[in-house]
């Protein structure tokens, strides 16, 4: 308004932006001068300073597995920012180096262009807990107590294990029924045991 001119509108004007998009002003100026050159002046001070976080969306629920093989693939998930826009971010696997449990932390982190951060995490057990499987090898009978044969774990066939390529076949142990001058019945056992450590227990009976 002015005594002589009346009433009117005016419009502002921005200077430059001051100190940057992470903490920087800008001047905003509205300026009149009226008809004899009076001037009046009145301005805003605009901060800028980005100081929100991202947000990232589609985190995997944590899982748990057996076998390294099954640890889900890797996915990409989306973030979002009040001054950055949007993308995808990558995650990045950190392992507890443990083994049965291991634990397995997926981390997805993104940084905005002022430096604040989002970190979203999804833990992985690997942990196998199933037994190896095996054939329980043939029954044989000798003649004599000289005739029975050393432990051999190759009897033992179709080894197999759901994590474990070659599970390990190792003799336990003889047991007699102590009947040495009828039918004595020695009861051979192997184990099958799985990098976890899980095994069964197989039995060879030769007898004389």
């Amino acid at each position: 308004i002015d005594n002589c001119d009346g009433s009117g509108t005016v419009a502002g004007v921005d200077g430059p932006l001051v100190g940057g998009t992470c903490g920087g002003t800008v001047i905003r100026t509205w300026t009149y001068t009226d008809n004899c050159g009076n001037s009046a002046s009145q301005t805003q001070t605009i901060t800028v300073l980005d100081n929100i976080a991202p947000v990232i969306t589609g985190l995997p629920a944590n899982a748990a597995v057996e076998c390294i093989g099954d640890v889900p693939a890797m996915v990409d998930l989306s973030w979002t920012d009040n001054c950055d826009g949007n993308g995808t971010v990558t995650g990045t696997d950190v392992s507890d180096g443990l083994s049965c449990p291991e634990t397995i932390t997926r981390t997805w982190t993104y940084t905005d262009a002022c430096g604040n951060t989002a970190t979203v995490s999804q833990t992985i057990i690997v942990d196998d807990t199933t037994p190896p499987t095996a054939s329980n090898p043939v029954s044989i009978s000798v003649p004599g107590p000289l005739d029975v044969p050393l432990p051999d774990p190759l009897v033992v066939t179709n080894e197999a294990d759901n994590c474990t390529l070659n599970p390990v076949v190792a003799w336990v142990s003889d047991l007699s029924d102590g009947n040495v001058c009828n039918l004595e019945e020695i009861t051979r056992t192997y184990s099958v045991t799985d990098d976890c450590g899980n095994h069964i227990l197989l039995t060879h009976v030769p007898y004389k």
